[in-house]
């Protein structure tokens, strides 16, 4: 039912664990000990990437655990993934993630020449981690010029709601921007013209 990363437990040194082409990382939650767990740098991306936010994570030697992405710590220039944690749910119990949203169809307001804004691209959602979803979907096709989607005009998947401010903006329409620059700088040009014709007119 869920995904599962395999992963082994580690007990060496972080910068050691790095060295070998590993990224560590941590199994937390209520009524458990923390297990530290290591996973091979090309694993843990590539799962992360494909997977959702809830899957379940073997540790060798330690058991398996149902889990949500709490946090993935990268190094500064945002290239290396130096640590991840993951927290321990309950199928049974309701639990609050974050999840993407990814806009479909075409906007009727673009097909109008209007220029479509995506405000919000990821949103809180709570439920029961078996009817929680890899990204929630959102509809742009009836979005018109001068529209825009609120989160409460979504419709949340079953079974779910949404943990998130309902009025929040999620995705508008507008007029491209026209540019006036040409304009104001023919303007200014004339008043000064105008004042150097003026002084000189005094000046006679």
């Amino acid at each position: 039912m869920y995904e599962l990363l395999k992963t082994e437990w580690r007990e060496e040194p972080v910068k050691a664990i790095r060295k070998e082409g590993y990224v560590p990382g941590v199994v937390y939650g209520k009524g458990i000990e923390s297990v530290n767990f290591k996973v091979p740098s090309i694993a843990i991306r590539k799962f992360l990437h494909h997977s959702g936010k809830v899957f379940e994570v073997e540790v060798a030697g330690r058991g398996k655990h149902l889990v949500s992405l709490d946090n993935v710590q990268w190094d500064h220039m945002g290239d290396r993934m130096l640590h991840v944690s993951f927290h321990k749910i309950s199928a049974n119990e309701k639990t609050t993630v974050t999840l993407p949203i990814h806009f479909e169809g075409e906007a009727a307001g673009k097909k109008e020449g209007g220029v479509v804004h995506h405000v919000l691209h990821e949103v809180e959602v709570t439920g029961l981690p078996g009817d929680i979803p890899e990204f929630i979907s959102v509809d742009v096709t009836a979005l018109g010029m001068h529209g825009h989607f609120s989160l409460k005009d979504i419709p949340c998947p079953k079974g779910l709601e949404w943990a998130h401010d309902v009025e929040a903006n999620v995705v508008s329409c507008h007029p491209p921007k026209v540019e006036v620059v040409a304009e104001e700088t023919t303007d200014v040009t004339e008043e000064v013209v105008a004042e150097v014709e003026s002084e000189e007119q005094e000046a006679a």
